[in-house]
């Protein structure tokens, strides 16, 4: 659901609350919190030479139980900014729990 819409997300830099405007254009819904909630990704094998991270918000939607994933990169050096700083959007998914 939505993942063609969401498809133009992917490979932009935008901030968090920008996606979560664009997430509720592309659903028609509104959410929870306008930068979702922020979650680091764990490699099992972690390059210690990139000077990234990989992170996941996900946007709750005020419309039963469905949220958004969306999976970013943004500069290990801005971790504590992340709410502020374009990322980098990697992937985009609508999870339905209905």
């Amino acid at each position: 659901m939505h993942e063609q819409d969401f498809h133009i997300l992917e490979g932009r830099e935008i901030t968090l609350p920008e996606l979560g405007r664009e997430i509720e254009n592309i659903t028609g819904r509104t959410i929870v919190d306008s930068t979702g909630e922020i979650k680091r990704v764990v490699a099992h094998l972690p390059n210690f030479e990139s000077d990234t991270d990989t992170f996941v918000a996900t946007f709750k939607l005020n419309h039963r139980n469905d949220f958004v994933d969306a999976t970013f990169v943004a500069p290990k050096n801005q971790r504590d900014r992340l709410k502020e700083i374009p990322v980098h959007i990697e992937l985009v998914s609508y999870i339905s729990r209905g």
